[in-house]
């Protein structure tokens, strides 16, 4: 055998990151100058150095061949033992090459990294938080997850709380945060915390995280509750106002009246030629208006037909949208000419009063005008007798100026029928 190796040390121990040695004796047995290359075969090959790599021996010759292991400090080469083989090939004797075997233990060492995601969750009742842990150590390691706040004012759940992390794996755990206590609306309460992973042979690591607690009702209810109760207060108060108007609207006599109401409210004139006045004051007071009709001599014979009736008012001071309206409505029976109306103010109040034909106003009269005596009236005479037609309405639009009191002008009114 043209060589001989003898490896002096078996069993190499060494850390990640660090270095190991050994040395391995070469011999030249030859008669002749050779030339000796080492190689290395086994996992320790990508991470160990051999001084020097190639020899030139003379007869009898020896050399010292130095292999320095220097694993990485990495999950990519395992803790435990690594077996390897020293080849030592001879240039001028091929196969009378030789062959070290030897193991190299790589020591075992832990490193654990963790994170939260997210660092802050916000929540009514349950704040979900992942926490990812990294092994990046070279052997299993056990760990466990736990949280924790110094307040006292949250309850944590684990999924999972103990696990074994694999060399260069990542693995995630679920960590659900409720508070104890819950309130109903308000700004949100931050709850800091601290989540912490423990490991063997490794220091405690800590995650501080946070909840920011919220109120169980959200802030747009309340929004929405406020603005649906202006909406109803705004209603409230439409409806008030188009319930103090009350206009008023009256009808001819009904069917079932005793025909001796129907002749208290009816008038005769003397004669067709009788002031306008004097036919108006025979008109009755009564606050519960009724019309009625009568038939005076017409010039020439003949007789003319007549209705009167009455309009009483009731309009509140100082209410927007316009006038307040007190109608009649005209019964059927044939159609009648407003000759002349009554006006009355006995409260003595402020404001004005129009004497309107649907939507055509026959006349406009301040309420100042009206004697406050409350024995004598105001008669108003249409330039234009109105003609109204069953169905249709004769109203009173009443703008009430008092400061307090409700206005109540009246209007005795008389028409003519017209055939």
């Amino acid at each position: 055998m043209a060589v001989s190796a003898l490896l002096r040390t078996t069993e190499v121990v060494v850390a990640p990151g660090g270095a190991g040695r050994c040395h391995v004796l070469i011999r030249n047995n030859s008669e002749v100058v050779d030339q000796f290359a080492f190689s290395l075969r086994g996992d320790p090959g990508a991470w160990t150095e051999i001084r020097p790599a190639v020899a030139n021996l003379m007869p009898r010759q020896e050399i010292s061949v130095e292999l320095t292991f220097r694993p990485p400090r990495s999950h990519e080469v395992p803790a435990g033992e690594h077996p390897f083989a020293l080849v030592i090939a001879s240039r001028e004797d091929p196969a009378g090459s030789v062959v070290q075997e030897g193991v190299v233990t790589v020591e075992p060492f832990t490193e654990i990294t963790a994170g939260v995601v997210p660092e802050t969750s916000t929540a009514r009742r349950v704040g979900r938080h992942t926490v990812a842990l990294d092994n990046l150590g070279n052997h299993p390691v056990k760990v466990e997850v736990d949280a924790v706040d110094k307040d006292e004012r949250l309850t944590f759940r684990r999924r999972p709380p103990r696990l074994e992390l694999p060399p260069g794996h990542t693995t995630f755990t679920r960590v659900l945060v409720r508070p104890r206590k819950y309130f109903w609306k308000g700004e949100n309460i931050s709850l800091p915390f601290t989540i912490t992973v423990t490991a063997p042979d490794s220091p405690q690591i800590g995650l501080d995280a946070r909840l920011e607690q919220k109120a169980l009702i959200p802030r747009r209810v309340f929004w929405l509750v406020s603005a649906l109760f202006g909406l109803l207060m705004v209603l409230v108060i439409v409806v008030t106002l188009l319930l103090r108007q009350r206009p008023v609207s009256i009808a001819g006599p009904s069917s079932d009246r005793p025909s001796g109401s129907a002749a208290a409210t009816t008038t005769t004139a003397a004669t067709s030629s009788a002031p306008r006045s004097a036919t108006a004051t025979s008109t009755p007071t009564s606050r519960v208006s009724a019309g009625g009709t009568g038939r005076v001599p017409a010039p020439g014979g003949g007789e003319t037909v007549t209705r009167r009736f009455r309009i009483e008012t009731l309009a509140y001071p100082n209410v927007g949208g316009g006038p307040q309206l007190f109608s009649y409505v005209v019964p059927d029976g044939g159609s009648y000419r407003v000759m002349s109306v009554v006006l009355r103010n006995t409260a003595a109040d402020t404001g004005q009063i129009q004497i309107r034909h649907g939507s055509t106003v026959v006349g406009t009269v301040d309420l100042a005008a009206i004697d406050r005596d409350g024995n004598d009236e105001l008669t108003f005479v249409p330039d234009h007798p109105p003609l109204v037609r069953p169905g249709e309405r004769v109203t009173l639009a009443v703008v009430c100026t008092n400061r307090r009191d409700p206005c109540t002008p009246t209007g005795d009114f008389t028409a003519a029928l017209v055939r």
